[in-house]
């Protein structure tokens, strides 16, 4: 049983672990496509929605019109990023990508996966939402049109990181927190050699 003492423990440590996580992403540096050094910040937004993408990831492609609308969405409350990890894509690939399917948000690398780790972070497209104080909120798919890799629903039933964003904006209780995200894993090993 749980006295006073063991209660003011837990929490500390839940404080304790809350800030550290907090501060770890403020400070992991991400680069810009001109090699600029960058570090998220949370608090000029009511969300921040971070979402992991992959060039030559087929489901990065198809949900880049979703975090588009998104954007537009909530574009005034709510800063998109979009993080291409690991040095396996040239810059001109993430060029192309984003010139081919009109990605209009901000888009950071990971070269060495820190916020990767940070996140866990472990598919491409994977979305983690943020409030002000930089408190993660949610993590998983966008939505769950994608069931598994080659299998989609034809209608989407339950849309998380909208759905996420509108219970935040409008202080009611957040619907989801996790999801499994479905995509194209992101390989972390051949960084972890160099």
């Amino acid at each position: 049983m749980l006295n006073l003492r063991n209660i003011i423990v837990l929490i500390a440590i839940c404080i304790s672990i809350g800030c550290n996580q907090d501060h770890g992403i403020s400070q992991i540096d991400l680069y810009d496509r001109n090699d600029k050094a960058q570090q998220i910040s949370f608090d000029n937004y009511d969300a921040t929605v971070i979402t992991f993408l992959g060039p030559e990831c087929p489901l990065s492609e198809n949900y880049t019109k979703t975090i588009n609308d998104l954007d537009s969405t909530f574009k005034s409350n709510v800063h998109f990023i979009n993080i291409f990890p690991g040095t396996f894509y040239s810059k001109e690939a993430i060029d192309s990508f984003m010139h081919t399917y009109n990605v209009m948000q901000n888009c950071l690398l990971d070269a060495d996966f820190d916020l990767v780790r940070e996140l866990h972070a472990t598919i491409t497209p994977e979305s983690f939402v943020f409030d002000r104080n930089g408190k993660l909120v949610y993590s998983g798919a966008i939505d769950n049109w994608a069931v598994d890799l080659g299998q989609k629903r034809q209608v989407i039933t339950e849309f998380y990181v909208r759905d996420v964003l509108n219970a935040m904006l409008q202080h009611k209780e957040i619907p989801y927190t996790k999801t499994t995200a479905v995509g194209c894993f992101i390989e972390t090993e051949a960084k972890q050699h160099h």
